[in-house]
C-alpha cells in the first residue's frame, strides 16, 4: 500500500457543509476524497451541472482529487432492480447523470449497488432487471470513460449481491470491462469474507475500489473502534497486488457531531501501516 491510495468519504460530515469537510481534509493532509452524492453536500436531483462545475472549481481550489462518485441510492427512490419499468428508467437516468458528474470531476469511477426487491417478489426477476440496468449503465459509462464499481449491500431486500460470488455472477452476466466489483470490508465481514475471498472470486484486476472501515462486524466504525482484523485486510490486499484506492466510509452516528477525530484516527492507522511496511 502507498499513501497515495488513501481516500476519505464525506459520509461522516453529513451534518456539516462540504466546505467544512474539505477544510478538515486539508488539516489532516488528505488529498483524495470520495464524493457521497447526497443532500446537503451534492445531490444531482437538487443541483444542475452549473453546480457540478462549481464543485469542481472548489475541489481544485483545495487541491483535492476525487477517487469515486457514490450517489446516495439506499434512502432515495432509486432502484435499478425494481419491477416497475418506470422506476428502473428513472434510476438509470439518475446514475447516467452521476456518470456525467464523474466525468466532469475527472473521476474515473462511480459506485452502484444491485438494487432491491420487495420481500414478496422474486429475487431472480430483480437480478435480471439489475443486470439489464448495469448493462445499460456500463455502455454509457464506457462512452464517458468512467468505470462502474459494483458493491455488495446488506439491507432488507438488498440480497442480490452480498457475497463475493454474487458479484462474480453479476459481472459475468453484464460482461463489460467497465463494470467491475469492489469490496466493503465491513459488509463482507458479516458473511465471514475478507479481501482474499473477493480476489479469489473476481481476480484483483476486477476489483475497482475498496471501502475500508472497521466494524463489529457492522457499524462502519473508525479504525480501532471495532473488532475486525484491519491490518490483515491490508496485508491481503497488498499480497494480491491491489493498487486502487483504500477509501474510508466511516458512517456511524457516534461520530456525526465531531467527525474529524474519527477520520484522523483512521487515516493515521493507514499511514502507520505504510510506514511500518517501508521500514527495513
Amino acid at each position: 500500500m502507498k499513501l497515495e491510495q488513501i481516500s476519505v468519504g464525506n459520509y461522516t460530515y453529513m451534518y456539516f457543509s462540504y466546505k467544512y469537510f474539505l477544510e478538515s481534509m486539508k488539516r489532516l493532509g488528505v488529498q483524495t476524497v470520495e464524493l457521497w452524492g447526497a443532500t446537503p453536500h451534492f445531490h444531482i436531483g437538487d443541483d444542475n451541472y452549473t453546480n457540478a462545475k462549481h464543485l469542481r472549481k472548489t475541489l481544485n481550489e483545495y487541491g483535492m482529487n476525487v477517487s469515486c462518485v457514490t450517489p446516495e441510492q439506499v434512502m432515495y427512490p432509486i432502484n435499478i432492480g425494481a419491477s416497475s419499468k418506470e422506476e428502473r428508467m428513472r434510476s438509470i437516468e439518475f446514475f447516467r447523470r452521476y456518470i456525467d458528474v464523474a466525468n466532469l470531476l475527472e473521476c474515473p469511477r462511480m459506485l452502484v449497488t444491485s438494487g432491491r426487491h420487495n420481500i414478496d417478489q422474486s429475487a431472480e426477476d430483480c437480478f435480471k432487471y439489475s443486470v439489464d440496468s448495469l448493462i445499460d449503465l456500463g455502455h454509457y459509462a464506457q462512452m464517458r470513460g468512467v468505470r462502474i464499481a459494483h458493491e455488495t449491500l446488506t439491507r432488507e431486500g438488498y440480497d442480490l449481491s452480498v457475497r463475493a460470488e454474487d458479484i462474480r455472477r453479476t459481472l459475468e452476466a453484464v460482461s463489460n470491462p467497465f463494470v467491475r466489483g469492489m469490496i466493503d470490508v465491513d459488509e463482507s465481514a458479516r458473511f465471514g469474507e475478507s479481501p482474499k475471498d473477493f480476489v479469489r472470486a473476481l481476480g484483483v484486476e476486477n476489483i475497482e475500489h475498496v471501502h475500508f472501515v472497521d466494524g463489529m462486524p457492522g457499524g462502519h466504525l473508525a479504525m480501532g473502534d471495532g473488532v475486525l482484523p484491519m491490518r490483515r485486510y491490508l496485508e491481503e490486499l497488498d499480497a494480491a497486488g491491489y493498487q486502487g484506492y483504500i477509501s474510508l466510509e466511516v458512517m456511524n452516528e457516534r461520530y456525526y457531531r465531531d467527525p474529524e477525530p474519527a477520520i484522523e484516527q483512521s487515516v493515521e492507522f493507514l499511514r502507520r501501516y505504510v510506514r511500518e511496511r517501508q521500514d527495513p
